[in-house]
């Protein structure tokens, strides 16, 4: 059997290599970028809310209304008065009821007018309902009805909030919705951010129905947020650095240098766990609106191998089982003091199987991480992984990933997980992976994990590879896995790239996704020399591709936005020295210096995760060798 895979996974190869040279043509299959099929709103029975400049409907609010339930309050007035110039007032539930309301949260008119069944919609879940002539949107005073509003205005009325500086909203004299509205909606996942810095705002984040903002904080008036004290490897602080000299047994022993190291800690050791102890307590007291504190190891896989280390990692099925058990025990001292924080933890490289023996605790959070993955593939059905070599990454082997998200969903109660959508060694690399967003997102759901993280380009200034997009694509998702990807995919690039040129840019990811896909894999620290490659022919495609998209009819700002996206592929090819970028080519070293400039003058600061885009590259040297 294993000699059949490995001569398979040769011939596969064999074609790869012959369609990449042009050889063999490359299919092209229409791309599945997953979801339901988006459903336009039908009015079947009008229902008018404003016409001709007036209105006979205010905006009706309980005296007890939530902080995030005023805001709601005060955002409707405003993108209705934006929209058809007419203010609709906002009044107390306290005053005389008529017919035709708009009522926010919980009111008085509930349960003499109608009723509202919260029993499932928790702090974040929300209902559109129309009641003769009122209209309710009522949730979760946290955030719930705020969600609810946002809703309405973009689902119903077109309001769209794409980037935290395009929005979108219709002029109309008119403002009529379908009386038979009804509409519930719930979030799969407690925990949703979006770590791209084109998410980064703590008001943009609120609109998209994200409730965490790692890089700050989401205001009260919007309900807040779940916030972390300390965020990830905190290991590194909970147990610093300055012990060792005194104390290097707090410190992880490797075998194969025979001595102890600053990598990681002693999990073991009984100092170590009352040390984090305290300093996780001391750091909960001065973020008391922390909701979880991470208990996470130091970002290495240099975990201690001490003898009392290796025999609990025996005892529990390897190092995760350790890391668990010290967990709980940092969760179990703390609980009562704490009873609302839970203590989350990493299941990450040498973690990132589950242990046998041992379950975390009720108020534990496993952070599951994909890092490893190939994000070419859905996560359930590809079994490559970053490290496999040629041959294993042509075999069709089972998802490990896929295994441990099994696993893990089997013994703990609250799985997260940490996924990646970025190239974080080359950013500006095309990285086609709108396609796997949407299953990979059910494969979560459908393993009972309760909070996903989305790390992307958060270092890197503008991004030249479709951060916006992918950005505002990953909110829809996390709010609902089933988002119709493509209808929001070419909703986003019509307002933002222009609506010819959204046409033409479409064409471009349909053809990366196909060629990547097809051809080889995808990993987050992928080289430009791993990276698919292109025939001639296929590159003056591509070439055409972007010509027409910036010669279509577009404004200043979706130009700009345009070369933006386009310094991806000019990137890739100078990488791959194509064309303008070859060594044969004499204006190799002009066309770097104009690659260059454009970069800065788009917003780009970093080519990688770790460094800056540098001022005075040699720009004989292709841009992923500037230094």
């Amino acid at each position: 059997m294993k000699v059949t895979a490995v001569i398979v996974a040769l011939l596969t190869l064999l074609q790869n290599f012959f369609t990449m040279i042009g050889f063999f043509p490359l299919k092209q299959t229409e791309i599945d970028y997953g979801g339901i099929p988006y459903e336009e709103p039908v009015i079947v029975e009008p229902m008018t809310i404003i016409k001709d400049g007036a209105s006979e409907y205010r905006i009706v609010l309980s005296d007890s209304a939530s902080v995030s339930e005023r805001t709601a309050a005060e955002e409707l007035q405003y993108y209705l008065r934006e929209i058809s110039g007419v203010t609709l007032p906002i009044v107390s539930d306290s005053t005389e009821p008529q017919g035709k309301e708009i009522c926010l949260g919980q009111t008085s008119r509930e349960g003499v007018f109608y009723t509202v069944d919260r029993s499932d919609l928790g702090d974040e879940g929300f209902i559109l309902k129309v009641f003769d002539e009122r209209l309710v949107i009522a949730g979760g005073a946290l955030r719930g009805t705020l969600y609810g509003v946002y809703t309405f205005l973009e689902e119903r009325l077109g309001v769209r909030w794409f980037t935290p500086d395009l929005t979108v909203i219709p002029e109309a004299s008119e403002v009529i919705i379908d009386k038979q509205l009804e509409d519930k909606q719930v979030p799969v996942f407690e925990y949703r951010d979006d770590y791209w810095l084109s998410a980064y705002d703590c008001n943009w984040k609120p609109k998209q129905k994200l409730n965490s903002c790692v890089n700050g904080v989401i205001d009260e008036k919007f309900g807040g947020g779940i916030s972390y004290a300390y965020f990830a490897h905190s290991m590194e602080w909970l147990v610093p650095a300055e012990l060792y000299d005194e104390h290097p047994e707090y410190f992880s022993y490797r075998k194969d240098e025979g001595k102890r190291t600053l990598d990681q800690r002693c999990l073991t050791n009984p100092d170590v766990l009352a040390i984090t102890i305290e300093n996780a307590r001391r750091v909960l007291q001065s973020n008391p609106n922390a909701k979880i504190i991470s208990i996470t190891q130091n970002d290495n896989q240099d975990y201690c191998q001490c003898a009392n280390c290796q025999a609990m990692d025996n005892l529990y099925g390897g190092p995760s089982g350790t890391n668990i058990w010290f967990v709980n025990h940092v969760a179990e001292a703390l609980e009562d003091e704490f009873p609302n924080v839970q203590f989350d933890t990493f299941a990450y490289q040498y973690t990132r199987s589950a242990p046998t023996g041992i379950v975390p605790r009720h108020n534990v959070i496993v952070r599951l991480c994909s890092i490893e993955c190939c994000f070419a593939h859905p996560l359930e059905k590809c079994g490559a992984e970053r490290g496999d070599n040629i041959i294993e990454k042509s075999m069709d082997q089972p998802s490990s990933f896929a295994r441990d998200i099994k696993n893990w969903s089997e013994i703990s109660e609250n799985l997260y997980v940490w996924d990646y959508t970025t190239n974080f060694r080359e950013y500006l690399l095309p990285f086609p992976n709108f396609h796997v967003l949407s299953p990979n997102m059910q494969f979560f759901m459908n393993h009972n994990v309760k909070g996903v993280f989305e790390q992307g380009n958060h270092t890197g200034g503008k991004s030249g590879e479709f951060g916006e997009l992918r950005a505002y694509i990953i909110a829809k998702l996390l709010w609902n896995p089933y988002a119709d990807v493509e209808y929001h995919m070419m909703d986003f690039m019509r307002h933002y790239y222009g609506v010819e040129a959204a046409e033409y840019i479409k064409e471009y990811i349909d053809f990366i996704t196909n060629k990547n896909t097809q051809l080889s894999h995808l990993f987050i620290f992928n080289r430009s020399d791993e990276m698919f490659h292109m025939t001639a022919s296929e590159r003056k495609m591509v070439e055409k591709l972007w010509e027409n998209a910036l010669n279509s009819d577009i404004t200043e700002q979706q130009r700009e936005n345009i070369e933006r996206s386009y310094l991806s592929y000019r990137y890739y090819k100078a990488t791959k020295l194509y064309d303008e970028f070859s060594l044969l080519s004499f204006t190799r070293m002009e066309e770097n210096k104009k690659l260059h400039a454009d970069m800065k003058r788009l917003g780009i600061k970093r080519l990688t995760e770790w460094h800056d885009l540098p001022d005075n590259p040699w720009f004989l040297l292709p841009p992923n060798e500037w230094q």
